[in-house]
Parts: structure tokens; C-alpha cells; sequence
């Protein structure tokens, strides 16, 4: 029984010190990368894919955000931009629809690829599906998920009367 405990302690720190020997550099990386601002420069690279998912421009460093820092630095540039009234309801929707699919590209294919997997298609599918089900539900489902927060809307107006 002993053994067992040991070997799993063991086992579990030897994975921990494994992620944090990936994550810490990725994370001073990041810290470069915001001081350089280069986060423009990647919104700027992905225009045509916000464009391609009918999102503004304005989409782009919440999209940036999410992709490389994850969904708890994206969600906090989503709010912003929400408070700021940059983004609309249906903006911040596809936003969240293709962070949810994809997010944290970076860290997550390394850490993939530490576990023994082929990061490269796992890198490719995942960022496939969330342009292809982003893509498709703005251009055959017209006004969602407005049409939700219309009658979000209209709910709670009824129940303040």
C-alpha cells in the first residue's frame, strides 16, 4: 500500500514539475510579447479571419487574447471591450463560441505535446473546428444568438412589470 502511495506522489510531482518547466517560460514569453506589442500585429493578421466570421476588427485582440494567453486573460479583454460598447452582444458570442472550441493554442499544444501526443494536427483540428462551426453559424443562422438576448430581454421586462 505504502508503495502505491509513493509511486503516485512521486508520478504526480514528477507531472507537475513537468508543466511548470513548459508553463513558466511560456509565461515570461507572454510578459515579452505584451511589453513588444505584438498583440497588434496579430489582430492585424487575423482581420481576414474576423472578417471571414462576419466580426469588426474590434474582434481580433479579444480573438488574439484568447488564442495565445487563454480564456481568463481573453474573458477579461471581452468585458472590457463589452463596458467599452465596442463589440456587440452577437460579437461577444462568436467571441466566446470560438475561444470555447480554441483557446490557449500555445500552452495547450505544448503541453500536448509533453504528454506524448502529435501536437501538429491536434494544433490544426482545433483550430478548424472553431473557424468552420464559427463561420457556418454566421452565415446560415442570420441574428443569432441576438435573437436570444431579445428575448433574455423581453423575460425580464415582463417580470419587472
Amino acid at each position: 500500500m505504502l508503495a502505491i502511495l509513493q509511486e503516485a506522489l512521486l508520478g504526480s510531482l514528477s507531472n507537475v514539475l513537468q508543466i511548470a518547466l513548459i508553463v513558466i517560460p511560456l509565461m515570461i514569453f507572454i510578459e515579452i510579447m505584451k511589453d513588444l506589442n505584438w498583440l497588434s500585429y496579430l489582430t492585424a493578421v487575423l482581420a481576414p479571419l474576423t472578417r471571414w466570421m462576419k466580426l469588426p476588427r474590434e474582434a481580433g485582440l479579444p480573438l488574439v487574447a484568447g488564442l495565445v494567453f487563454g480564456i481568463s486573460y481573453g474573458a477579461g479583454i471581452i468585458i472590457q471591450a463589452a463596458r467599452e460598447g465596442t463589440l456587440t452582444n452577437s460579437d461577444i458570442y462568436m467571441i466566446n463560441l470560438f475561444l470555447v472550441i480554441c483557446h490557449s493554442v500555445f500552452e495547450d499544444t505544448i503541453l500536448f505535446a509533453a504528454i506524448g501526443a502529435i501536437w501538429l494536427p491536434v494544433l490544426i483540428y482545433r483550430l478548424l473546428l472553431a473557424v468552420v462551426v464559427c463561420a457556418a453559424i454566421a452565415r446560415f443562422w442570420p441574428g443569432f444568438p441576438e435573437h436570444l438576448f431579445h428575448k433574455k430581454a423581453n423575460a425580464t421586462q415582463s417580470v419587472l412589470k
